[in-house]
């Protein structure tokens, strides 16, 4: 290990402590060394990495783009951590909502994508107006209500739990939180930014099988707090087969994603910047 990684790490260990008492400042700290870990190391993501998926960045641009996730990796690192310890309760006071996220009404399925500040999502759905249901892979934290939180991770006899629990969820007049871009089980190829994305089949199928609208929802951070930003409902066509409405409000949710990317570019997460480069162009 190089002294610079060293270093960088034992100034993220830092900073991870003092969260807990000055969060703006640790978390400002933590963007800014992220920030310079990455201008530094030019790698994870390097500048050919970014223009490889926004080719219509130039070099100087692309360059910006990598600092910038850099810090906003950083960043998370501090929260999640954060979180983990702590629980959601001391991050609340760092989410900001619109109005129009209060007013949001179940049945509903807000599905999100690992970009920008994922981890605080679960501080601000806490914030909705009804019970919600969060599937994730693994426990970041106790839940408190109005949200419970469910493991999908394991086989797939407890996926299909968890995918019969939310139907009911669902059913009951509830709010279901789930990730797309996280495939345990089947999932459904669909183009994105000129390349392929795999995202999960479980969310399309339920707004199938319940008739619940399905809108995307993501975080971002604005300074020293995270701003929450919803899309609206995304639509497919109103009569098909089965498998062909599905992909279709996959496709639909791709091209949100897109458009969301294309906008700001540096909230695309190291994980989902991985598959997508992972995998060849569409067509």
């Amino acid at each position: 290990m190089s002294r610079a990684r060293q270093a960088f790490d034992a100034l993220e260990k830092g900073l991870a402590g003092l969260a807990e008492r000055r969060p703006r400042l640790a978390l400002a700290s933590a963007a800014a060394a992220g920030h310079l870990r990455n201008r530094l190391s030019r790698r994870w993501p390097s500048p050919e990495q970014v223009r490889t998926l926004f080719p219509g960045l130039d070099g100087w641009e692309a360059e910006r783009v990598a600092w910038s996730i850099g810090g906003i990796e950083a960043r998370n690192r501090i929260l999640t951590g954060w979180i983990r310890k702590a629980g959601t309760g001391p991050v609340e006071p760092l989410i900001r909502t619109r109005d129009s996220f209060s007013s949001l009404r179940p049945p509903l399925i807000l599905g999100f994508f690992h970009v920008g500040a994922v981890q605080a999502l679960g501080a601000a759905i806490e914030r909705l107006p009804g019970p919600v249901l969060a599937l994730r892979q693994g426990l970041l934290h106790p839940s408190r209500p109005p949200v419970r939180v469910e493991s999908t991770e394991g086989d797939g006899q407890r996926r299909a739990a968890a995918f019969q629990r939310a139907l009911a969820h669902l059913g009951a007049g509830g709010f279901v939180v789930v990730a797309l871009d996280i495939v345990p089980g089947p999932g459904l190829r669909v183009p994105c930014l000129g390349r392929a994305i795999e995202l999960a089949r479980g969310p399309f199928a339920m707004a199938r099988l319940t008739g619940a609208p399905l809108m995307p929802l993501a975080a971002r951070w604005r300074g020293g707090e995270v701003e929450i930003e919803t899309g609206d409902p995304l639509a497919a066509p109103p009569a098909a087969a089965p498998e062909v409405w599905e992909s279709a409000l996959a496709a639909a949710a791709a091209r949100w994603l897109e458009r969301y990317l294309l906008g700001s570019p540096a909230e695309v997460g190291l994980g989902l910047l991985r598959a997508l480069l992972r995998t060849g162009t569409a067509g």
